[in-house]
């Protein structure tokens, strides 16, 4: 089977894919796959060729695969399809593994993941596999890796798996320290680390501010509850200004309106602006019943003129008798 056939039996899965027949796009996408594996001599002489057909059918798989409720086991039927991780498109593997943890499902995803990161090296401002990430069975899918595409790898591992299934930051901090990353990128996911690590103490209760010698104890708490009413009241204040900044967007709010257009700028308040704007749909209404009334009345002029020329054309059709003004009207005998 060529390209050509391969990429038709992809477009009849996606076909299935869209007309929700999940069952059949599963099916015939997992069938595709296999015979793609089965032609790979053939197919992988045109690698971006190859790789689009790799990935096209792979999302119609995943895809499918939550559309029959078997999220949970995309992770490894991406194993048993593809073979081995090194084969798998960055997209369809990223999919994947999101839709199975929107599942609450983790089952194979961290295995999946460590086994991504082992495959790939840095060298040269990109990746590329190591050997044993290239096949035994010839596979020559697309060997170098663009730095983006491994960093939203890395993102997904450390925040959507690291910090968030494992709750330790400090173990996507270490990681993240460890790992093979441009130093730029790895300053980026450290600071956010940090940041989300600093929020996640700041809302923990310091127990050692309730602790205190035994002959002060009720001065301690009586303290700790009023730096705790001032702390709540502060967070009340905050909250409070900054759903002030956010006030909801109102027509008949005091704030002007400002439109600026080119360098020149107008404000208007928004109830001048709100009432202009009640009286253009006024007018816009009354222009369009106007000329509804026209049409009514040009059709009735239409009517009555049509009518009028009917008459005229029925009155000059009768014959009539030129002399029968002076002929005399015959007498009649008794």
């Amino acid at each position: 089977m060529d390209a050509t056939d391969i990429w038709g039996e992809i477009e009849r899965s996606e076909s299935y894919l869209v007309c929700s027949m999940y069952e059949e796009a599963e099916s015939l996408s997992s069938s595709t796959l296999k015979i793609i594996f089965g032609n790979i001599d053939v197919l992988s002489e045109g690698e971006h060729q190859f790789h689009d057909i790799l990935e096209s059918a792979g999302m119609v798989l995943v895809q499918s695969l939550h559309g029959i409720s078997r999220t949970v086991e995309i992770v490894n039927e991406l194993r048993d399809v593809f073979g081995e991780v090194a084969a798998i498109p960055v997209q369809v593997l990223l999919t994947g593994i999101c839709l199975q943890i929107s599942n609450g499902s983790y089952s194979g995803v961290c295995e999946i993941l460590e086994e991504f990161f082992s495959i790939w090296v840095y060298k040269d401002s990109h990746y590329i596999l190591n050997d044993a990430g290239v096949s035994a069975k010839g596979f020559h899918e697309k060997n170098c890796l663009d730095i983006d595409e491994y960093m939203e790898v890395v993102e997904l591992y450390t925040f959507g798996v690291l910090a968030k299934v494992s709750n330790d930051i400090g173990l996507a901090i270490s990681w993240v320290e460890k790992a093979a990353l441009p130093e730029e990128r790895r300053q980026g996911i450290l600071r956010r680390l940090h940041s989300l690590l600093s929020f996640k103490t700041a809302n923990v209760p310091d127990a050692s501010s309730f602790e205190e010698n035994s002959k002060d104890s009720s001065y301690a708490v009586v303290n700790n509850k009023k730096s705790l009413a001032n702390e709540k009241k502060d967070k009340i204040d905050s909250v409070l200004k900054l759903s002030k900044q956010h006030e909801p967007w109102s027509l008949w709010s005091s704030h002007p309106l400002s439109l600026k257009v080119g360098n020149t700028q107008f404000s208007m308040s928004r109830g001048k602006f709100a009432i202009s704007l009640v009286g253009l749909i006024i007018c816009y209404a009354l222009k369009r019943k106007r000329a509804a009334l026209i049409r009514i009345i040009r059709r009735q002029m239409e009517s009555t003129r049509k009518a009028i020329v009917d008459f005229w054309k029925l009155a000059f059709s009768y014959q009539v008798n030129p002399l029968a003004a002076i002929q005399s009207i015959p007498s009649t005998t008794t």
